[in-house]
């Protein structure tokens, strides 16, 4: 008997229990992940369906990356994620190693909850909160800003401020759900190795030095690797809600792109095929990405997704 069969054999109730999952990825993601190959190679008409529209071959790709849009496209998407990232991601670590070190039982469950509840709210209401605030005549936090010197405007229309903007509204929203990960692996640490440390002298800031941050090193390294494999999947929601025509050279993104050509074209009908290549690159460049940061992080660190 081979070892797939012996072990199928052995632990077949297991396999009975994740086979809706499976089920589950084939139908909503392995299904429309190859029908999108297949219209990204045609030109795609949804009263013909797949089977009556034109084969094209790789001129929907060809159409996507010779355009002029496609390294601006690439560096918007590229420099938001990025800057959400370097600042979201630390900020999550420090805050939950704050909260872990409060002594006051009161501050630590009022500070989880108000940092939790942004979490709960939509994108839509997210991004009207912010166009409300940043506006030019009656915007609180535009009001607040010209107190420190800095001239009323439309902020949100200013291209040198929407990917900080986004970034700080990002922030805001998932800071707390974010931050509960990391609080969780922190109550796991074993207390004796505090114990030890401060047998030994060492001050609250080197228990977080050499026991708080090794301990969930692992934490930390597979959530940056899950991140850095959705650095191209910005999502197109808050993003397109804050969109007007003074931010559009910096805000108009790969997944926005998407939706305009396919969905909603601003000119034209919707190029389906175009929309679907858009989305497989961005696909193939994904798996890339979280391929080379598993493989990186795996000879830095040890650490490593599979």
């Amino acid at each position: 008997m081979s070892k797939i069969k012996r072990n199928f054999k052995n632990n077949w109730q297991i396999y009975l229990m994740i086979l809706p999952v499976f089920i589950w990825i084939g139908i909503f993601v392995l299904q429309p992940f190859f029908l999108n190959i297949i219209i990204s190679l045609q030109d795609y008409q949804p009263d013909l369906n797949i089977t009556g529209s034109t084969f094209v071959g790789f001129s929907n790709y060809a159409t996507f990356f010779s355009g002029g849009n496609f390294w601006k496209l690439l560096s918007n998407t590229l420099s938001i994620n990025i800057l959400t990232l370097l600042i979201g991601f630390p900020a999550a670590i420090f805050v939950a190693i704050m909260l872990y070190e409060s002594e006051s039982k009161w501050l630590r469950n009022i500070t989880q909850t108000a940092l939790f509840l942004p979490f709960f709210i939509s994108a839509v209401v997210v991004s009207g909160i912010v166009v409300e605030f940043l506006k030019a005549d009656t915007g609180v936090i535009t009001s607040i800003l010209e107190v420190f010197g800095v001239p009323r405007e439309a902020h949100l229309s200013n291209p040198n401020y929407f990917r900080l903007i986004y970034a700080l509204m990002d922030l805001w929203q998932t800071l707390g759900y974010n931050t509960l990960i990391y609080y969780a692996a922190l109550i796991m640490i074993d207390s004796t190795l505090y114990e030890a440390a401060r047998i030994d002298g060492a001050n609250k800031f080197k228990q977080i030095i050499h026991i708080t941050i090794p301990s969930i090193m692992p934490l930390i390294i597979t959530t940056l690797l899950l991140k850095i494999g959705r650095i191209m999947q910005l999502g197109y929601e808050k993003v397109l809600l804050l969109q007007n025509n003074g931010n559009l050279p910096v805000s108009e993104i790969i997944s926005t792109y998407v939706y305009n050509i396919g969905l909603a074209p601003r000119v034209g009908f919707p190029n389906y095929g175009v929309a679907a290549a858009v989305g497989i690159f961005d696909a193939v460049i994904a798996v890339a990405l979280i391929f080379a940061s598993n493989k990186i992080a795996k000879k830095l660190s040890g650490t490593k997704l599979w």
